[in-house]
Order: structure tokens, then C-alpha cells, then sequence
């Protein structure tokens, strides 16, 4: 069902750049261009449909938390200064490992961190964080942001859910089966005007 509707959206992008081609009034490239720009979002959709459904095959080794959190947090520093938003790393030295997908792995904690940062438009902090808990790793992406509502709690991981003006409700959907794949969980704590904390858990490698 997804290819279906997948292959027809490819062929419009493909005619709407030939068509912006032999356009030449600026009137006529504005809708031109709105037309491209929700191709590209209904493509987003799909795809993430598509990986959700069937995701790639986890290639587990034994992955090092600290590491992993630092190659993100470089990740995210750019979109965290433009929203004046201040980031702390904390991993001790001594986290245990996690067997785990590291490219998947980074993925989730990307997308949580990220999300963080657009959930404080007018700055505030970010803190990730791991640590070993008795026989399990937590990592938490923590921020001072806006909060999710009470009702929406409930619903945040589930496909296509969104507040975002935006959003395409994939982002969290694909960070639970993420930790899922991985035999984990994730915990959501959050309060309206002060911030959420996300926390995902792993067993030890």
C-alpha cells in the first residue's frame, strides 16, 4: 500500500521540476513551489510508514554509551545555539555497554534531542545524561521546554500524532519501536511550562 502510493508521488516530483523549468512567472513557481513543498511531506510520511512497519534489521554489537551521547550532542549543538538553548552532557566513564544497533541507537537519541530544542523556542537547557542502574543503562534527554498536556501524553508514540504545526508525527513513533527492537522501554515524565524528560532503558550488554 505505502509503494503505491510511494511510486506516484516520485513521478510528480520528477513532472513538477520539469514543469518549474518551463515556468518563468514568479506567480506561477509560488504555487509551484508550495506544491513540491507537500509532495516532500506526504513522501515523509510514507517513508516513515515505510520504516516503521518494516524496519532495517538490527546489526547489534556492543555499543559505548559515552561516546554514542557526545557524537550526537556535536550533532545537535548548532540547532541548540540557535534557539539559545544551553546543553550539558552527563556519562560517566563507567557506564556499561548496551548491545545495540548504534546507528538506530543514535537515531532515537537524536530525534528526542532535537525535539527538546524545538520545544524551547525561547532558549532554556538541555541535559543528556546515562548512567547503569543495577542490571540496566537509562538515558535521559531532559529539557525546560513548554511540556506536553496531560491528554496528550497517552498519545505522543502513537504514528501520526502531532502538535506541531509542521510535524509529521513520525519522530517519536520510530524512537518506542526503536527501544522495542532493543527489548527497552521508555519512560515520559513532563509538566506543562516546566519541561519533560524522556528516559529510555536497556538491559546491560
Amino acid at each position: 500500500m505505502a509503494h503505491e502510493v510511494k511510486n506516484p508521488l516520485n513521478a510528480m516530483t520528477i513532472h513538477l521540476e520539469l514543469l518549474k523549468q518551463k515556468l518563468g512567472r514568479p506567480d506561477a513557481m509560488k504555487h509551484v513551489d508550495v506544491i513540491t513543498h507537500e509532495i516532500y511531506r506526504l513522501d515523509e510520511v510514507v517513508v516513515g510508514f515505510l520504516k516503521f512497519a518494516r524496519p532495517d534489521e538490527l546489526k547489534l554489537r556492543p555499543v559505548n554509551l559515552p561516546d554514542l551521547i557526545a557524537d550526537v550532542a556535536t550533532s545537535v549543538r548548532v540547532e541548540a545555539e540557535r534557539s539559545s538553548v544551553s546543553m550539558r552532557v552527563e556519562c560517566s566513564a563507567g557506564v556499561h555497554a548496551i548491545n545495540a544497533d548504534p546507528g538506530m541507537l543514535r537515531q532515537a537519541v537524536l530525534n528526542l534531542a532535537l525535539n527538546a530544542c524545538q520545544a524551547m523556542p525561547n532558549g532554556g537547557s538541555l541535559r543528556i545524561a546515562c548512567r547503569t542502574s543495577r542490571h540496566l543503562v537509562e538515558v535521559d534527554v531532559e529539557d525546560t521546554g513548554v511540556g506536553i498536556p496531560p491528554d496528550d501524553l497517552s498519545r505522543i508514540f502513537d504514528l501520526y500524532f502531532t502538535t506541531k504545526e509542521k510535524g509529521s508525527g513520525i519522530g517519536l513513533s520510530m524512537v518506542y519501536r526503536i527501544v522495542q527492537l532493543h527489548g527497552g522501554e521508555v519512560e515520559v515524565q513532563s509538566t506543562p511550562g516546566r519541561g519533560t524528560r524522556f528516559r529510555l532503558i536497556f538491559p546491560q550488554a
